[in-house]
């Protein structure tokens, strides 16, 4: 009785600390759950900021590149308005308006071009009604006028149609003396075909900013032109990358805080940048989040019994592929066993065919194209790749080698473009290449000339083109495909599935064309 009394502690002790241990347990595995689930939403919330960044500088960049076209473009017809304006002064007539409209061409919607004397008077437009117009007082002519080449004005109103656009006008001059001036009126409302495209959102916005902080055009259009040249794009951001993006941008235009990409404009003194309003980019986060904490309890739940059925599946994965890569390490030991072991036999058969009862030339001929054969295998087991041969090291080793064989004073060039084929491709071109550039060798300079043979591949898209070039004594084709050497080139030219020509030119020139798969 005293022994039970003197136990009965201990086990309510344990039995105690059970539903204490369990508990702590489940609180320490929810909050774990609740740290990965904040976690988690981190990841999410600064991954769906990184996308918003991506997606504004991106959106950036496209309109660099529509406003380069846009600029080179109009730079092209104010090229040709100067061109097609002759060397006499500036003057209307029914001629010149020909003229002019056949240089310009066909402007893209709501472009307007027009030319000006040195007085700034219009004098041809593609607004007929346009007449009485004088741009004298207009920033950018002064700027022609005082000997800019080329000059892409602010925001401005077009004094005609009231309508925001914004000038890219050139200097003419004939003899270095001020002509006038062409220019084309590009509407602002161009950037609300490049917002409307990019679906950026209700509240984003595009613009087009001269390097020098001055509005060119935006989305939403404003009524006049203002100056960025103190806000961080000029001041941080541009002068230390030409592209980018940053955050928390108050807009001077509407006061809205945005995610703003920008690009420089290649060529040109502009920049374009893209806008994506935060609460914009944050709105399908904060969505997705309401719809995971209205889940997230029962899910928890779910978590908390799933984790070591899950942990059981994961380790038997794991155990499955570690078991399948070492099976790949030893597929990959036995493949190149297996090509060294070709290689080597390749080898023996060498060594044996040498003290075969042949003449010198067919062992050499017979041992340089075993020797073709053994580098395939050299080159295959010593990488990793077994189904694909790099062709540069492969074909510069056999010319390196056979050159080597013969004592000829002939400078050898290898231009090979980096290319790997096929592994059932491989040995028939190196076996081409080894007949052409021992025939090469064996007759081009058998009158003992300085010689130079260069053998070249190249690669455009679905065809590969390998050329052996020579300058020796040359050789008419006809009689000549008839040996042994040209039956096998004939051969190999097919089974690669090409065609191959042999012509004259200051030697003898092969060429070979092929597919490549």
């Amino acid at each position: 009785m005293r022994n039970s009394l003197e136990r009965s502690p201990t086990i309510i002790r344990t039995l105690s600390r059970t539903p204490f241990a369990t508990v702590t347990l489940t609180i320490l595995l929810l909050a774990v759950i609740v740290g990965l689930a904040a976690l988690l939403v981190w990841q999410n919330y600064t991954a769906t900021l990184r996308a918003a960044e991506v997606r504004a500088q991106s959106s950036a960049h496209v309109v660099a590149a529509h406003v380069e076209w846009i600029v080179e473009a109009s730079d092209q017809a104010l090229r040709r308005i100067d061109s097609a304006l002759g060397d006499g002064p500036i003057r209307s007539s029914a001629d010149a308006i020909v003229d002019i409209s056949q240089a310009v061409g066909d402007l893209p919607p709501g472009f307007q071009y027009s030319v000006y004397d040195e007085t700034g008077a219009l004098r041809l437009s593609s607004i007929p009604e346009a007449v009485g117009i004088n741009v004298a007082d207009r920033e950018y002519f002064k700027e022609l006028r005082d000997g800019a080449e080329i000059v892409i004005s602010p925001q401005l109103d077009e004094r005609l149609s009231g309508r925001s656009v914004f000038v890219i006008a050139r200097r003419i001059s004939r003899n270095l003396t001020f002509h006038g001036a062409a220019s084309i009126a590009i509407p602002t409302e161009t950037m609300d075909r490049f917002w409307s495209s990019m679906a950026l959102g209700p509240h984003s916005s595009v613009s087009v900013i001269r390097t020098d902080g001055a509005l060119v055009a935006r989305h939403p259009q404003l009524k006049q032109s203002i100056n960025l040249s103190e806000t961080p794009l000029f001041t941080t951001y541009l002068p230390s990358s030409p592209s980018g993006f940053y955050h928390n941008a108050i807009s001077p235009a509407d006061g809205l805080a945005r995610i703003v990409g920008y690009w420089k404009v290649a060529g040109w003194p502009l920049v374009a940048t893209t806008g994506v309003e935060r609460g914009e980019a944050l709105e399908f986060f904060w969505t997705g989040l309401r719809s995971e904490l209205a889940f997230g309890i029962p899910a928890m739940l779910m978590l908390v019994s799933g984790s070591f059925w899950i942990t059981r599946l994961l380790r038997e994965d794991a155990t499955r592929r570690n078991e399948l890569e070492a099976a790949l390490e030893q597929n990959k030991l036995l493949f190149r066993e297996i090509h060294h072991r070709v290689k080597n036999n390749l080898q023996v058969v060498s060594s044996l065919m040498q003290l075969q009862p042949l003449s010198k030339e067919a062992r050499s001929d017979m041992a340089r194209r075993i020797a073709a054969m053994v580098a395939v295998h050299e080159q295959i087991y010593g990488g990793d790749q077994f189904d694909r041969v790099e062709l540069a090291p492969y074909i510069t080793r056999l010319v390196n080698e056979i050159a080597s064989t013969y004592d000829k004073n002939v400078e050898v060039e290898v231009d090979i473009q980096p290319l790997s084929v096929a592994r059932d491709q491989a040995l028939p071109i190196g076996l081409i290449v080894n007949e052409v550039v021992s025939n090469v060798f064996k007759h081009a300079f058998a009158d003992g000339r300085r010689g130079h043979l260069l053998v070249a591949l190249t690669a455009q898209e679905d065809e590969g083109s390998l050329s052996v070039t020579d300058n020796g004594i040359g050789y008419e084709p006809e009689g000549k495909l008839t040996g042994m050497g040209s039956k096998l080139i004939e051969g190999f030219v097919a089974q690669v599935g090409g065609q191959f020509a042999f012509r004259r030119g200051d030697g003898t020139i092969f060429t070979m064309t092929f597919p490549l798969y």
